[in-house]
């Protein structure tokens, strides 16, 4: 049975409740049997959203896919994302037509991505970070970090070739730390390109990444989390990089805890 479409409406504002109503309805309505949306974010400063949708394969094992809406291309090479460009303001019968032609089965197949035991103790870690308001982040060169997105960043490369630093989130002066670890480097940057992560522009060519936790939550929940990441980051990355994230959680309980609330 043929799925009905939302209702032709047009909304001047993209970041008003009516408006995101409405394109959560379009964007469900459209999904293919098999598939749920489970997640979904929006960026600040352009039209563009992003949703997790999940299904499972033939032996029940959960997968995750990334779509993203947008009038303009996505400004990361290599990301593990199926894109559909759409003209804004456009109709929500437009858009329907745009998801429903995106999410072809072969389409689904290449674009789905699951999560390994080390996948989620690396995502474990990074909510155990930021709730001590430590954020990775990666300097960049200035051509690319002064072109704001205009220029496009290969995630297999340029992101591996930038500098990865720990640091606080509010505050990169009071903290930044060399980290070089490259295969976790290779996790965060494909973990970039699933929307995991996402990005802030800061000052001296920092980008800032941080956890998509409207999306982890979801995630972990599904895969029966036990919320600890100890012993796989120390398997995967070695003794000296847990220490360091331990050590460096002790700082920030430090730090904050002198500070008023």
């Amino acid at each position: 049975m043929a799925k009905s479409r939302p209702r032709e409406q047009a909304y001047e504002f993209t970041d008003k409740p009516s408006y995101r109503e409405w394109l959560i309805e379009t964007v469900r309505a459209a999904l293919p049997d098999g598939l749920e949306l489970a997640a979904s974010n929006y960026a600040r400063s352009t039209a563009s959203s992003y949703w997790l949708i999940k299904g499972f394969d033939t032996q029940g094992q959960v997968y995750w896919i990334t779509l993203r809406v947008a009038t303009h291309p996505l400004w990361l090479r290599h990301a593990h994302q199926i894109e559909v460009l759409w003209e804004e303001p456009g109709t929500f019968g437009d858009l329907f037509n745009a998801v429903s032609n995106s999410l072809h089965p072969i389409t689904v197949q290449e674009a789905r991505f699951t999560l390994s035991p080390l996948d989620i103790a690396v995502l474990n870690l990074l909510i155990t970070l930021e709730h001590h308001k430590l954020i990775w982040f990666i300097r960049m060169i200035p051509d690319i970090a002064h072109a704001h997105k205009d220029k496009a960043f290969d995630l297999k490369t340029d992101f591996l070739n930038c500098e990865l630093l720990l640091g606080d989130r509010n505050n990169a002066n009071n903290l930044l730390l060399p980290i070089e670890v490259p295969r976790l480097q290779k996790k965060l940057a494909t973990f970039f390109g699933e929307n995991l992560l996402f990005s802030q522009f800061t000052k001296h060519s920092l980008l800032k990444l941080l956890p998509t936790n409207q999306w982890l939550k979801p995630i972990l929940d599904e895969q029966g989390n036990d919320g600890e990441w100890e012993d796989e980051i120390r398997a995967a990355y070695g003794q000296t990089f847990v220490n360091t994230c331990q050590k460096l959680l002790k700082h920030q309980e430090k730090v904050y805890e002198k500070r008023p609330s």
